[in-house]
C-alpha cells in the first residue's frame, strides 16, 4: 500500500479552484490500480473537504482527511477522529490583539461558517471562495471564539503579514506555530502542528514507512511534509525556494501537475 498526501489549493485544484478531469482520472486510477490511499492534507477546514473527496471516491478507498494543515486527522468514511491538536483558549485573545496591532484581520470556523468581526474584508472573501463557506459576522471575535479551536487564520496584504509572523513567533512561539499558506494567509496554529508532524502520526497508525508516501505541495506549508516523504514533490508553480528542496518538480496546477507526477512517479 502507498500513500499518497496531496495540498489543494495551488497543487489539486487549479487557481480557478477547479478539479480537471486529467488530475481526478489519474487519481482514481492510482487508488484502484496501484493501492494508493489519498490523504487530502489542506489548510481548510473539514468542511471544505468534502466535495473533492466525494469527487475522488476517497472514503471508497479508504483514505484521509487531514484539515486544518494536520491539527485533525480523519477517516474519509466513518468521520472517525484519529487525533486533534487545539488552540489553548487563553491564546485566543492574545493572537486577537496581535493581529489586530499588525492591521489584519483574524477569522476562525464552525462547522458551518467562517467567524469574523469584519464581513467587508475581501481577504476573508478569498477564503469564502476557497472554502465554500460563508462568512459570519460577530461583534466579538474573542467572545465567539471561547472554546479550544484547530487553528485561527490571519488574513491581509503580506507586508502586514510578515511582521505579524514574526511577532508571533517572538511573543507566543513557545505556543503557537506561525506559517504562510499563501501571500494573504498566516495560518496560526498549535506548536508543533503541521502537515508533516500529521502525516508522521498517521504513518505510525498505519505501520507505515516515510518511503511509502508520496507528498505533493506548492507552498511553505507544505514543506514539512514534502521533506518527510519518501518522494516529496513540488508543483511547478511553486516558489523556488520549495522546488529546491523537494525530490521531483512536477507541471504546474494549471499543466494537470499532480496526474503528470503520477504517470512519472507511481504509473511506471
Amino acid at each position: 500500500m502507498k500513500l499518497l498526501a496531496l495540498d489543494i489549493d495551488g497543487t489539486l485544484i487549479t487557481k480557478e479552484h477547479v478539479l480537471t478531469e486529467g488530475v481526478r482520472s489519474a487519481l482514481l486510477r492510482a487508488q484502484r490500480d496501484y493501492d494508493t490511499r489519498i490523504i487530502l492534507a489542506s489548510g481548510r477546514p473539514t468542511p471544505a473537504l468534502g466535495a473533492l473527496a466525494e469527487a475522488l471516491q476517497i472514503a471508497d478507498y479508504g483514505g484521509y482527511l487531514m484539515p486544518f494543515n494536520g491539527g485533525k486527522i480523519l477517516e474519509a468514511g466513518s468521520k472517525r477522529l484519529l487525533s486533534a491538536q487545539l488552540l489553548d483558549a487563553d491564546l485566543i485573545p492574545q493572537l486577537y490583539h496581535l493581529v489586530q496591532e499588525h492591521g489584519a484581520n483574524i477569522l476562525t470556523y464552525t462547522e458551518e461558517h467562517i467567524l469574523t468581526e469584519r464581513e467587508d474584508d475581501p481577504y476573508a472573501e478569498k477564503e469564502v471562495v476557497i472554502t465554500g463557506m460563508p462568512l459570519k459576522r460577530v461583534p466579538s471575535f474573542v467572545e465567539a471564539a471561547t472554546e479550544s479551536l484547530p487553528k485561527c487564520l490571519a488574513v491581509g496584504p503580506l507586508e502586514k503579514l510578515i511582521p505579524l509572523e514574526a511577532a508571533v513567533k517572538e511573543q507566543l512561539g513557545t505556543r503557537v506555530g506561525a506559517f504562510r499558506s499563501s501571500d494573504y494567509f498566516l495560518e496560526l496554529v498549535p506548536l508543533g502542528v503541521n502537515k508533516g508532524s500529521a502525516l508522521a502520526r498517521l504513518l505510525d497508525v498505519l505501520g507505515i514507512t516515510p518511503q511509502d508516501l508520496i507528498a505533493i505541495g506548492d507552498n511553505y506549508n507544505d514543506l514539512e511534509m514534502i521533506e518527510l516523504a519518501g518522494t516529496g514533490v513540488a508543483m511547478g508553480n511553486a516558489p523556488e525556494d520549495i522546488q529546491r528542496r523537494a525530490d521531483f518538480v512536477t507541471r504546474s496546477n494549471a499543466e494537470d501537475g499532480v496526474a503528470y507526477a503520477l504517470e512519472q512517479l507511481l504509473f511506471v
